[in-house]
């Protein structure tokens, strides 16, 4: 998607029909984590948003496979930077 060959209407469907929706969950979910005051709420979403997915995208480029941990690291990263604590499973 990041060639300059690629056909610009197919990177409009995918940022319509991929990117945004993706985005717009995420940033759902914060915001209610920012309203029940779990995340600060002066949080950076407009960063924080695109970190959720971007890393994954920065090291497919780099061709490094992803851990098969990487959701929840990443998660618990962005988590964390906006101001969440995490919790530890329990044992």
């Amino acid at each position: 998607m990041l060639q300059e060959n690629t056909d610009p209407q197919v990177q409009q469907r995918y940022q319509a029909r991929v990117i945004h929706p993706r985005r717009h969950r995420i940033t759902t979910i914060l915001e209610a984590a920012q309203a029940l005051g779990q995340i600060n709420h002066d949080a950076d979403l407009t960063i924080a948003v695109p970190m959720c997915t971007g890393n994954w995208y920065g090291r497919a480029l780099a061709g490094d496979p992803a851990p098969t941990d990487w959701p929840t690291r990443t998660a618990t990263l962005v988590w964390r930077a906006l101001g969440g604590e995490v919790r530890e499973p329990e044992s």
